[in-house]
């Protein structure tokens, strides 16, 4: 008898991370790579970094677990974080900057999530390609199945910010600065080119919030859409650390019990979704 994949539960960080591939809602679970500061000047400058997931924004409620932290140094090189550590409400790790100029952290983590039937049940798999990949069998005939993109991102500096001139990971969400993204302060101007799988995305919806919604009735959120060549501009009037979130792609359709999907991904055609969340500090004048 052959023996059947058991789906193991997705992790609840990722679950979490996962849920934020929608556009951010009030009230909803946030994922976000903080630095604890943007911007620093001196020879020894090291900045640490903070991952974590909560409904309230910037106070730690549960670790985000890092997969994959890409960090390229103002030279367009990569980099190598330092003194990583987990705890229960958090993931951190240190980065110390030797060159002038600007810095782009990413963390980026993928997903799968699909559904077959067994007999008169269900059964769900949620978790990596890889895991995927290795428990459901190639030949088993999916009821649907999604791909999951998820990208938090940031940017520090050293000395001077300037202006970036990062090249395009180019999978999933991002954003590409135009002007510098850290060392701001109040009145300053942000332009950032959004990007799906490297190509400008127009028309997108943004959404930006500022730190403190746990001391407001309202999230207090501004929308933000993206120009026809998928420029968002940011302004900043308000002395905080902000938080720009987005998301791009299909949903599976709800569908009776019993019935497959009404619009559901096959292995050949997949469904995909790509979530984004990108931190930014901004300082009185």
């Amino acid at each position: 008898m052959p023996i059947r994949p058991r789906p193991h539960p997705l992790p609840a960080a990722l679950a979490l991370a996962l849920g934020l591939l929608l556009a951010v809602p009030a009230r909803a679970h946030l994922t976000w790579l903080l630095p604890v500061q943007s911007h620093v000047d001196g020879k020894e400058a090291t900045i640490a970094f903070d991952a974590a997931v909560s409904e309230d924004l910037f106070h730690f409620e549960r670790a985000l677990k890092l997969d994959t932290v890409l960090i390229t140094g103002p030279d367009g090189q990569p980099r190598e974080l330092a003194n990583r550590s987990a705890a229960r409400h958090r993931e951190s790790f240190d980065l110390k900057l030797v060159a002038d100029g600007s810095y782009r952290i990413s963390h980026v983590s993928r997903g799968v999530m699909a559904s077959w039937r067994e007999g008169e049940q269900t059964r769900r798999f949620r978790g990596t390609p890889e895991a995927f990949a290795k428990e459901v069998p190639a030949d088993q005939v999916l009821q649907g199945i999604t791909l999951t993109h998820a990208r938090q991102q940031t940017f520090v500096s050293k000395e001077r910010a300037g202006q970036p001139r990062f090249a395009a990971e180019g999978q999933g969400l991002e954003v590409l600065p135009l002007d510098a993204a850290s060392d701001l302060s109040v009145g300053d101007t942000t332009r950032l080119r959004l990007l799906l799988d490297g190509r400008p995305l127009p028309g997108a919806t943004l959404k930006l919030l500022r730190e403190g919604n746990r001391y407001r009735y309202k999230m207090g959120e501004e929308l933000l859409t993206s120009d026809a060549e998928g420029v968002v501009t940011l302004r900043w009037a308000e002395a905080g650390r902000y938080f720009l979130g987005a998301s791009h792609g299909d949903r599976p359709a709800a569908a009776a019990p019993g019935a497959a999907p009404a619009q559901a991904g096959t292995r050949d055609k997949p469904l995909q979704r790509a979530g984004l969340s990108v931190t930014f500090e901004v300082l009185p004048r």
